[in-house]
């Protein structure tokens, strides 16, 4: 096995690959990579911690790599990994190295963990240069680009110095060049196809090309993608409000591109790649819609927010009529074309009947309605309980059971996607405030029932004097002779023949 190269810059001991934030990889980044990287490649050079997965892709489609890690301890780790002679590993800085030209770079987790300690503070523009200086005149490029303006970054409520840990240093100081939107990475990488990046602590979860999501709209199929890789970029980070409410705004603004956690730029003759990448598809945007394999889904407003904004509008009829439609489920990837529905990219439960999938299509529905804190004109004794859902099974024609109602709560909770690990500031205020107002309603029942309380015992001490009265008057009444009388007088009633009675008294008498 071959040793590791040293290079000026290299940290000791140190990791990249067991932090909070993970080497870049990720199904979403090879299928780009599967796309973009040429046939092969004479040499590539691979800068940054990235996954092994894709240093096997990198290694399948060039003659010779080389990784670079600024960490001496993972570049020892790597090698053990990949020994073929191939493979060069190279432990230092990204200033350190000077062996170009590459006919492919790949720095897909960015450039903010390729310097060390003793590098020199380079600007993000000034490392970006070191890149192309290594790349040769007609290679292919792929850089990442952390944005400073994400909404995860907006909404994250942590301060500032700690958002990263000590197992994750990173140039921390100020550096005013970055680019932080996706017409200035455009302006510091002339030429480059830009991707918005939704990554979750490094692992990408979806790509989508920036164009696209700058042209979507609230409720469309690419916004849907964006929103998902959000959440899952923010399942980890403690927020000040929902990611959807500002990615929804973003939306709406045009501006979906500008707030992605990060952007992947591709320069250079790369091959033909597609308009967005998740973990299990690729998805093509033209004039008819979203291409997915042989299937087209129309580029319009999904029946759950079409949905939303007939309940926020409180057009119970105009709600009725559309949820007599709606036939599949989730409702939040269901796209209207003439006169039905085109399910998206969500592959529905395996096994289930129709009227299953639709009892779990509007159980997501009510789950997504609440936690967002969307207006609708339902009482919220129907929210709580199980009737809203048979309310709505009953506008779509089918009715709800228990067995049913059950098996569609069972198949939405597997669908509930990625749960925060705390609440947003937000919903917790917002709960606390619910918990308020029904702790008041609570406090009122509670005194209604003291009052009530009071007022019966009040009766029951009013009841126990009269009995005590009553009580006294009839001993008195025993012990009178008034009640002697009427004894003697009773037994006198009951003498059926005086004249014997008159004898026996007398002969009684005698003896």
């Amino acid at each position: 096995m071959t040793d590791i190269e040293v290079v000026r810059g290299e940290i000791q001991p140190w990791t990249d690959y067991s932090s909070y934030r993970r080497p870049a990889g990720g199904d979403a980044l090879l299928a780009l990579l599967a796309d973009a990287l040429p046939a092969k490649a004479a040499r590539t050079l691979i800068a940054g911690p990235h996954s092994h997965e894709l240093i096997k892709l990198a290694t399948a489609r060039s003659e010779r790599v080389t990784v670079l890690l600024r960490s001496v301890s993972d570049a020892t780790d790597l090698r053990e990994a990949f020994p073929d002679p191939e493979v060069t590993v190279v432990a230092g800085a990204l200033d350190g190295l000077a062996d170009g030209p590459y006919d492919l770079v790949i720095a897909a987790d960015g450039l903010d963990r390729v310097l060390g300690y003793d590098s020199p503070a380079l600007t993000w523009p000034q490392r970006a240069e070191l890149v192309r200086a290594l790349a040769g005149p007609d290679a292919v490029v792929l850089i990442g680009v952390e944005n400073e303006f994400a909404l995860t970054g907006l909404y994250d409520r942590r301060p500032v110095d700690a958002r990263h840990g000590d197992d994750e240093w990173r140039p921390l100081h100020d550096d005013p060049e970055r680019p932080t939107s996706p017409d200035q990475v455009l302006a510091a990488l002339p030429g480059a196809r830009l991707f918005a990046s939704f990554d979750a602590a490094g692992e990408t979860h979806t790509l989508l090309d920036a164009a696209a999501a700058a042209g979507t709209r609230p409720g469309r199929p690419a916004a849907r993608l964006a929103l998902e890789g959000l959440a899952a970029a923010a399942a980890h980070t403690p927020l000040v409000a929902p990611i959807a409410t500002g990615a929804e705004a973003a939306a709406r603004a045009g501006l979906l591109g500008a707030v992605a956690p990060g952007w992947l730029a591709v320069l250079g003759p790369a091959g033909a790649t597609h308009t967005a990448y998740t973990a299990t598809h690729s998805l093509d945007l033209g004039e008819q819609g979203w291409t997915v394999g042989d299937r087209v889904i129309p580029d319009t407003v999904s029946a759950e927010t079409e949905l939303f904004r007939l309940a926020a509008a409180e057009d119970v009829p105009g709600f009725r009529a559309y949820a007599a439609r709606v036939d599949s489920f989730p409702l939040d990837d269901l796209y209207p074309a003439g006169g039905g529905f085109v399910r998206g990219v969500t592959e529905a439960p395996a096994g289930a009947g129709h009227d299953e999938l639709l009892a779990a299509a509007w159980f997501r529905f009510r789950d997504r309605l609440v936690a967002a804190h969307r207006r609708h004109p339902w009482p919220p004794w129907m929210v709580e309980s199980d009737d809203l859902v048979t309310t709505w099974l009953g506008m779509s024609g089918v009715e709800a059971t228990p067995e049913l109602l059950a098996r569609g709560r069972e198949l939405a909770a597997e669908f509930a996607g990625p749960v925060a690990e705390e609440p947003d500031v937000a919903t917790a205020l917002a709960d606390a405030e619910e918990d308020r107002k029904r702790a008041k309603e609570l406090a009122g029942k509670v005194f209604g029932l003291e009052r009530t309380l009071r007022f019966r015992d009040q009766s029951l001490k009013t009841r126990e004097a009269q009995l005590r009265k009553l009580r006294d008057e009839l001993r008195q009444y025993r012990t009178s002779p008034v009640l002697k009388l009427h004894d003697t007088a009773k037994k006198v009633a009951k003498i059926r023949h005086p004249k014997q009675f008159a004898r026996a008294v007398k002969k009684k008498l005698k003896g």
